[in-house]
C-alpha cells in the first residue's frame, strides 16, 4: 500500500521503504529521516490504547511524527508537541508533503525533542529523587500524610 502511494506521488527518490531491519540498524534510518510516521488504523483494537516506544525514539532524535488519530497516542502526546495527526494512514504522505512545503519540519522536530526530554532517564531519576527527599523530610518533621 505504501509502495503504491509512493509511486502515485512520484516520491521514489524521497521515500525509502526498507522492510524489516535488525533493531541495531534502526537509529541510522531514523537519523536519515526528515519525518517519521505511525500510519496505523485507529479502528484496529490493538492500536486503541497502545503507545509505541518508537514514538519516543523518533522524537528523541528531533523528528516530527505524523500519526493517525490513535487514542493512546493522542492522550500521551496531545497537540502541539511535535506530533501531527491524520484521520487515516492514506493521509500520511499528503501531510508529510505539506509539512515539507510549508517549512514546519524543523520547528515540529524541535517541539518533539523538547517534549520527550521530560522522559529522559536523567529527568525521571531527578524527579524520583526530589519526591523521595520530600517524603523523607516530611517524615522527619512529622508532617507526612497518614
Amino acid at each position: 500500500e505504501l509502495q503504491q502511494i509512493r509511486e502515485r506521488y512520484k516520491l521514489q527518490d524521497r521515500i525509502i521503504l526498507t522492510g524489516k531491519k535488525p533493531y541495531h540498524e534502526i537509529p541510522s534510518f531514523i537519523a536519515a529521516s526528515d519525518i517519521c510516521l505511525l500510519p496505523a488504523y485507529p479502528t484496529e483494537k490493538i492500536m486503541q490504547d497502545g503507545l509505541p516506544a518508537k514514538m519516543y525514539e523518533y522524537m528523541a532524535m528531533h523528528k516530527p511524527v505524523i500519526s493517525t488519530k490513535l487514542p493512546g497516542v493522542m492522550r500521551e502526546f496531545g497537540e502541539d508537541n511535535g506530533v501531527v495527526y491524520t484521520d487515516s494512514p492514506e493521509d500520511v504522505i499528503a501531510k508529510a508533503i505539506e509539512m515539507v512545503q510549508n517549512g514546519s519540519v524543523e520547528r515540529l522536530g524541535l517541539k518533539a525533542k523538547h517534549f520527550v526530554e521530560r522522559y529522559s532517564w536523567d529527568t525521571i531519576t531527578d524527579e524520583f529523587e526530589r519526591i523521595l527527599e520530600e517524603v523523607i523530610k516530611e517524615k522527619r518533621n512529622g508532617t507526612a500524610s497518614k
